[in-house]
Formats: structure tokens, C-alpha cells, sequence
């Protein structure tokens, strides 16, 4: 049993499954959710019976009134699961206290904003770190393993990077070969957002739904894969400061899926809800698996994970990268304070991953 005590702010679809992880890694928990009915689900999951479940209160729009914070004050690391639109003032009243944060992330400038405040923040002691799902998250830190690797048996800087990954039906039925088990709002972001790209030692923005590639090979078969928003974080800057010419982030589909996504998206005339609505109504939530594919030059590694059942593989590769990288925090004694995916040890991560 660990003496520290981890917050975890939501207990819906990503916050059950990190209680889950942290209770296994034998800390102390305190979850905080608006719902009480998502509260008791959770509970349901742990085993040990002396966490704390604690229903807070809400203000307009959803958003958590900051009073709640004051659950997690005598918290040593705080995990939020919240959505990303509320995660500035969290980590800021973290950073205040001198609480280690984390979060999901998955947008610029809201992790920005918060990698900004946590670095002018005044003798700040706590660790912080955005962007720790799957993507951004473990692929990211699985690129910088395969980078540092290359980089040290090759004695040089690769010239492309690639990090790709895709959440998929196991036995799709659908047309589009696809069944949403997370946000349909956030999907058809990622693919209408645009992208930012490392091309030839530059930064770009390109479309989303751009650099289509087809065939992938992979253990489930052919695939194909394109720009979405969101996955690559901080990794493209890191990347091309130390030279690397091309890298960037793209999902991995079933064929055929990128094709009638784009007639949609950007040929049919259709407004943002109407397409949600045909997600919805052809893509709902089915038995997944998770694949990542990263390609550092001519070196290329993949990983499936598949749902059990207590998790759904999304659940399992989104929520088990933040639960490693929190103890990984609580227990050692990094240097970094605003913390990045090569501060992260690798063989470690990837110990508690499992």
C-alpha cells in the first residue's frame, strides 16, 4: 500500500477505469464526479473499500465550481478526466498547491496554457504533464523510446517519423468498418480540425483528413491511415528541433472508411450535427481494439490491445498511460517540473502499463 494519495477528477468513461489503475498500483483514491450515478458505477469497479467517492457541485455550462477543489487538498498527484475545456483552472489551483497534475489533454492551446502557467508558477515544486492518453499519451512516449533507440544505434537523426493509431471494431459490420466508443462530437473534430505536420524541417498545417496512405500493413489486416488533429502534441516541435525533417500523426482505418468520411465531411454540404447523427446512427459502440503503429525511418513497431471484460480497449489505452505516468510521478524524483515525453522512462512506463 502506497501512503500517497491520488485525486481523480470524473468518474465517467476514462475516470472509472484510472480509479481502477491507481487502487491496483495500491493508492489511496479520492474520486470527485457531478453524478452521482457515475460515482456508484466506479465504486463498483474497486475492491478496496476505504476510497473516497465525493459528488461535487457544478456551475453553468457544466463546469466544476472551484470550491470542489478543496476535496484535493490533501492529495499528493491529481489525474483529471474531465474534458479538456475545464482542465485550465484545475491544474491551476494543483500548480497553486504544489500538486502534482495530469490530464488527458488532447488540445494545443489548453495544454499550452497550462505547461505555461505551471513554468512561471513562482518556486513551483509539483510535477505537470498534459497530453497523457493514448494519442496524445503512450504513443507519443512509445515514438520518443523508438527515437532515443535509433538515434543511439545509428549514431545519426532519422529523417521521418510517423506515429499512427486506430481505434477499430474487432468484427466490424458497418460500412464505414468503424463503431465509436468514446465522443462522436470529438471524432468528427479530429477529422475536420487541421493538423499541424512536420514536412521537410517545417512546420505546416494541413487538412485533416489529408496525407491519405494506402495499403498499411498490420496483424488485422490492410489498413489505411490520414491526418486527424490532436495526436502528435509537443511531439512535432521536439522532433524538429533535433532535426528530424518529417513527422506527423495520422488515425488508422479499415478500407474504404477515409473515403466516404471525406464525401461527408467535405462534399455532401451536410452541417456538423447531421454527420454526428450518421455516426451515431451507423457507428455505435461494438467490441474494440486498439492498434499503434510507429515508423522511425526504416523501423517500425506495432501493438494491439483488446478490450476484456471490465475495459473496452480504448478505455484500457487511454486510461492505463495517465495511471503509469502518475505513479511513476509519485514515486520517483524527476528533475523536470513542466515534464515531457522524454523525461519519461520507458522501461518503467511500460512495466506499469501492464
Amino acid at each position: 500500500m502506497n501512503n500517497q494519495q491520488i485525486g481523480i477528477m470524473g468518474a465517467g468513461n476514462m475516470g472509472t477505469p484510472i480509479a481502477w489503475a491507481m487502487d491496483v498500483l495500491g493508492y489511496d483514491i479520492v474520486v470527485l464526479d457531478q453524478d452521482e450515478q457515475a460515482l456508484y458505477k466506479c465504486k463498483q469497479y474497486i475492491v478496496a473499500n476505504h476510497h473516497k467517492f465525493i459528488k461535487i457541485i457544478k456551475k453553468q455550462q457544466w463546469r466544476v465550481a472551484p470550491s470542489s477543489f478543496d476535496h484535493l487538498r490533501q492529495c499528493d498527484t491529481v489525474i483529471s478526466s474531465l474534458p479538456y475545456h475545464q482542465n485550465i483552472p484545475l491544474a491551476k489551483f494543483c500548480i497553486d498547491n504544489q500538486i502534482n497534475y495530469l490530464d488527458l489533454g488532447g488540445n494545443v492551446s489548453t495544454s499550452s496554457a497550462i505547461n505555461d502557467y505551471a513554468s512561471q508558477a513562482q518556486n513551483a515544486q509539483a510535477s505537470v504533464m498534459t497530453d497523457l492518453g493514448l494519442a496524445p499519451g503512450w504513443i507519443n512516449i512509445l515514438t520518443e523510446d523508438m527515437y532515443q533507440h535509433y538515434v543511439f544505434k545509428n549514431n545519426q537523426t532519422p529523417i521521418d517519423i510517423t506515429m499512427m493509431v486506430g481505434g477499430l471494431p474487432q468484427h466490424p459490420t458497418n460500412t464505414l468498418g468503424y463503431g465509436c466508443t468514446w465522443s462522436y462530437d470529438g471524432l468528427l473534430n479530429e477529422y475536420r480540425d487541421n493538423c499541424i505536420a512536420l514536412i521537410n524541417g517545417e512546420q505546416r498545417i494541413v487538412n485533416g483528413m489529408g496525407g491519405y496512405q494506402f495499403p498499411l500493413t498490420s496483424d488485422i489486416g490492410p489498413l489505411e491511415a490520414f491526418y486527424t488533429s490532436g495526436g502528435a502534441a509537443h511531439t512535432i516541435a521536439t522532433m524538429q528541433e533535433r532535426g528530424v525533417l518529417n513527422c506527423s500523426y495520422k488515425t488508422l482505418r479499415y478500407p474504404k472508411h477515409h473515403q466516404i468520411v471525406n464525401f461527408l465531411i467535405n462534399e455532401s454540404g451536410l452541417d456538423g450535427a447531421s454527420i454526428i447523427d450518421i455516426f451515431k446512427k451507423t457507428c455505435p459502440p461494438q467490441k474494440d481494439l486498439v492498434i499503434m503503429k510507429a515508423i522511425v525511418d526504416n523501423v517500425q513497431f506495432e501493438k494491439i490491445i483488446q478490450s476484456d471484460k471490465k475495459f473496452s480497449a480504448m478505455q484500457k489505452a487511454t486510461a492505463f498511460p495517465i495511471a503509469s505516468v502518475a505513479h511513476i510521478v509519485a514515486s520517483s524524483d524527476l528533475d523536470a517540473h513542466v515534464l515531457k515525453y522524454d523525461d519519461i522512462p520507458y522501461p518503467q512506463f511500460n512495466k506499469w502499463l501492464n
